[in-house]
């Protein structure tokens, strides 16, 4: 595409002013191959895809996809790390030596302590229904006690990868890593070249493009640009979104240096297998032109610096098949928004070096801003369908699916948890953060099914279990807390027994022990927070807090959020157990990108999220206080929040009180206070790009001549001049100059902008009777306007 792009067309303000019969000329528009009254003439167009190809000549190569049930044979194999072993070995010990004397102190607290002396088939004998009755409380008790140990062996999990965190915090560095260079240019290989790929679906353009271009800047500025090449690979059907697509990437490349670095743009037409299908399908057109893939969100933000040390980092490890950056949440303005990123800034840390303690190189995949070997990848990464006797199940959750694939083939994954530079953006509200939970839960149980295929690592069967543990264990804190409200309702409504044989001396008074339940609590209270104090240490001994407003507002900061964690945990707890219980239930959900826009909720979404969840929290509140009001405060810090989760949501949705909070020094990051360059040019340039958005594509597409030239010039249906296909496309050019065209579906819009012809013959015919068409110059007038 010529960099001098828009230069070349006439000015548009002016074209239906110099044209005959206001039919807008095109001799001047270079890129052209046709004139507007040419346009039913099939010869006038070039039928080889070269008419302003957006990206690299085709050369597809075969893609084997997995065979699942097939046994795995392995062709290369990655040394056994000892110290791997050593450091797992510890870390089970621990949590299991945890979570027994934490389940061993729950049995002691409940208050029926007598299930020894229980001779069940003895008392059935004398009374079936009073045996039945005596063992009751026991059952109840037991899954309690069972439902404990799981959630305090999950508990337990986190506690001590943040142990593991803290001790990397602070001796500072593991000599079981992949080193970063001080220098990374020289050890980048000038052959070994990287594809930068962006996946996209329906997303917000002018965001996309924004931290494209932060991105591009920050890796022009290293001076080594020459070494990446950009795809941008879109599944957006709809149709103005896609026409904003192609002038954004038409007005970069135009903006763009010239540095060797290509942008490309490659618009799918068969939208198969969603995001892991789009990475398939680019592996096969391109990946052997390229050594490395970066994969990035639509929200993602890179450095160059960081860019440059990833590669490096690969190519002085020829083993490492993909290595994960941590990223950092930037940019939020909502007050929700502002404390996810607070907690994922403050905290992340410690954690991503407490996983990459225990796990070193069969570590996680996150899905992006990491960087992936691409031979491997191709050869055994390619994922296909789950044959089940219902039908085939697609693989949602793709990523940890193919870290395991890329560490069984004998390839390290490992997580940088020590680099700088890797940015992202998070869901502005709490309904639209749910929604991704939904996806998310979806996918991770379906990897569920993973766990006993041939070849795959422990740890990564353990990573699948703990994957779908994230939202089980939502409904199992649920179940627990339904088990312990009827154990209450048993222990106050039914007449106790104090005898349960026939020679006992002594009664058996059944008895809570409300102390021991209180250090209980305190217990895992402490285990569930202490990760957060150990980040606030390690940044005060570091910084003394400096980045983050001082150690006052740090305080004061960790403390709102603590509180506001506990706020929302039940709220998270019900979705994530509806989540759940869809999910085996075999219900479908719509795999849409969340939105990534700071919009403020409306009282209305916040109440038809949330009034189940009010209604459920006002009931069990009623119940508790009905059975026994002296129980009420233990479930308190549940239900109540639960009653108002409408205004939680609403509340938090706020931009205002998010700037608000920023204004008073609160829940400051170091990334906020002292921004990267990138991140600070991706806000400048997201107000230039979202200026330059049109809202309404698909008509600026058939009314202005730019737009038009530009959909035309850049569609990808060129079909073999023959009768059948000028009879179809006579056939739909007569139908659509027929129809209302602003009643057509999306899906028609869509098959129009990607047709030259039929796009072309519709925009002379709109020219032709404008007075027929007056609504949508209209809209076109607007939109120039604005």
């Amino acid at each position: 595409m010529k960099k001098d792009y828009f230069k070349n067309l006439p000015d548009a303000d002016n074209w239906r002013q110099t044209s005959e019969n206001n039919i807008p000329p095109t001799d001047d528009v270079e890129f052209i191959k046709y004139r507007l009254d040419q346009v039913g003439d099939t010869s006038a167009f070039i039928d080889e895809r070269k008419q302003q190809p957006s990206y690299p000549k085709v050369e597809r190569v075969s893609v084997q996809p997995q065979k699942w049930n097939e046994r795995f044979k392995a062709k290369s194999k990655l040394g056994i790390n000892i110290m791997a072993l050593i450091r797992r070995f510890i870390m089970f010990a621990l949590i299991v030596t945890q979570t027994y004397y934490g389940t061993v102190y729950l049995s002691s607290l409940l208050p029926y302590q007598s299930w020894q002396k229980i001779n069940f088939m003895a008392n059935w004998d004398i009374n079936p229904e009073l045996a039945i009755y005596s063992i009751i409380p026991y059952i109840i008790q037991g899954f309690i006690i069972g439902l404990f140990a799981i959630l305090f062996c999950w508990i337990s999990i986190g506690f001590w990868t943040s142990i593991m965190g803290l001790i990397l915090a602070v001796i500072r560095k593991d000599r079981y890593t992949i080193p970063i260079p001080q220098n990374p240019a020289e050890h980048i290989n000038p052959n070994h070249r990287t594809a930068l790929v962006m996946p996209i679906c329906n997303e917000d353009v002018a965001r996309v493009f924004a931290g494209l271009q932060a991105t591009y800047q920050s890796l022009a500025e290293t001076g080594h640009a020459s070494c990446c090449d950009f795809y941008i690979l879109s599944d957006t059907n709809d149709p103005d979104l896609y026409v904003n697509e192609l002038k954004a990437w038409t007005q970069f490349n135009a903006q763009k240096q010239d540095d060797g670095f290509n942008i490309y743009y490659r618009h799918r037409k068969r939208r198969v297998k969603r995001k892991s299908g789009n990475i398939d399908d680019f592996c096969r057109r391109w990946g052997h032109l390229y050594e490395y893939m970066m994969i990035l969100d639509a929200d993602s933000i890179m450095t160059g610096d960081c860019i440059l040390k990833m590669i490096a980092m690969m190519e002085i490890t020829p083993k490492a098949g993909i290595l994960q950056s941590p990223p950092k949440s930037v940019r939020m303005t909502t007050l929700y928004g502002r404390i996810q990123q607070f907690a994922n800034q403050i905290y992340s840390d410690i954690f991503c070096s407490g996983t990459h303690f225990w796990q070193l190189s069969e570590a996680q995949y996150w899905g992006h801003n990491a960087m992936i070997r691409l031979k491997p990848f191709i050869e055994h990464c390619i994922l296909s369908p789950i044959q089940k006797r219902k039908g085939p199940i697609h693989i949602l959750s793709h990523d940890l699916v193919e870290a395991t694939l890329m560490r069984r083939a004998g390839y390290g994954v490992w997580i940088a948890y020590n680099i700088n530079g890797s940015y992202e953006e998070l869901p502005g509200n709490m309904i639209e953060d749910l929604k991704r939970d939904n996806r998310w839960c979806m996918g991770n149980l379906i990897n569920l099914r993973l766990i006993f295929k041939s070849g795959i690592k422990l740890t990564h069967r353990v990573m699948f279990i703990t994957s779908g543990m994230a939202y089980i264990s939502s409904l199992l804190w649920l179940v627990f807390l339904i088990f312990s409200t009827l154990l209450l309702l048993v222990f106050n409504i039914s007449e106790p027994q104090y005898f349960f044989q026939s020679n006992q001396f002594y009664p058996t008074w059944p008895r809570w022990n409300e102390q021991l339940a209180i250090q209980l609590l305190s217990t895992t209270m402490v285990l569930l927070f202490a990760p957060k104090f150990f980040s606030y240490g390690i940044i005060i001994a570091r910084t003394g807090a400096k980045d983050v407003g001082g150690i006052f507002k740090l305080t004061l900061s960790i403390l709102i959020e603590m509180l506001w964690s506990m706020i929302l945990a039940p709220i998270r707890m019900i979705f994530h157990s509806k989540f759940v219980l869809k999910a085996w239930l075999g219900s479908k959900i719509q795999w849409k990108s969340p939105s990534r826009n700071d919009d403020a909720l409306t009282w209305g979404e916040s109440f038809y999220f949330c009034w189940p969840l009010s209604l459920l929290g006002i009931v069990w509140l009623a119940i508790i206080i009905w059975l026994n009001p002296q129980f009420t405060y233990w479930y308190i810090a549940i239900l109540i929040p639960l009653t108002i989760s409408p205004l939680v949501i609403r509340v938090s949705g706020l931009s205002s009180l998010g700037i608000k909070a920023k204004k008073a020094g609160l829940f400051l990051t170091p990334e906020e206070t002292h921004p990267a360059k990138a991140v600070r040019l991706t806000g400048e340039y997201l107000v230039q790009t979202r200026a330059a958005f049109v809202e309404h594509g698909f008509v600026m597409a058939l009314v202005d001549p730019v737009y038009n030239a530009l959909a035309c010039a850049l569609s990808t249906s060129r079909h073999l001049p023959n009768s059948k296909n000028q009879q179809k496309r006579a056939e739909l050019i007569e139908h659509y100059q027929q129809v209302d065209l602003e009643k057509i579906s999306q899906e028609q819009q869509l098959m129009i902008l990607e047709d030259p012809i039929i796009l072309s013959a519709l925009h002379r015919h709109i020219w032709l009777q404008q007075e027929k068409y007056d609504n949508l110059f209209t809209l076109w007038q607007n939109e120039r306007q604005q």
